[in-house]
């Protein structure tokens, strides 16, 4: 099981440059099951910027590479909010990795009856 990172209260410009250094250490320590996500609890958050989603989101693609994936726990109420006004709602659930490409499909099954619906009228 992996450990969990927890957040600190302020994700921000100010403290990216001491947070990363620090969160690449745990991860490369981390020696869960890849399959395992790697568990974030975001619930002490109360001061974040576009800086410190970017960094949260570099962790997120890093663990990507290693086939693995960032699961945030408990994100406060303004590390939510941050995430949804800047685009990023990913950051706030992430399916399991066999659910991803069903929705995909399910996605393009629904699209394909609209485009013959369009096509039939023109």
């Amino acid at each position: 099981m992996s450990s969990c990172l927890a957040l600190p209260r302020e994700l921000t410009i100010y403290t990216v440059g001491e947070l990363r250094p620090q969160w690449l250490d745990q991860l490369a320590a981390d020696n869960a099951d890849p399959v395992d996500p790697w568990p974030v609890d975001g619930a002490a958050v109360e001061d974040v910027d576009a800086a410190g989603l970017q960094l949260l989101q570099s962790l997120s693609n890093s663990l990507a590479r290693e086939q693995r994936r960032l699961q945030l726990q408990r994100p406060s109420a303004a590390l939510a909010a941050a995430c949804s006004a800047l685009g990023l709602p990913g950051l706030l659930a992430h399916p399991p990795a066999q659910a991803r490409p069903a929705t995909k499909a399910k996605r393009a099954a629904k699209v394909k009856p609209a485009a013959r619906k369009t096509q039939e009228t023109t």
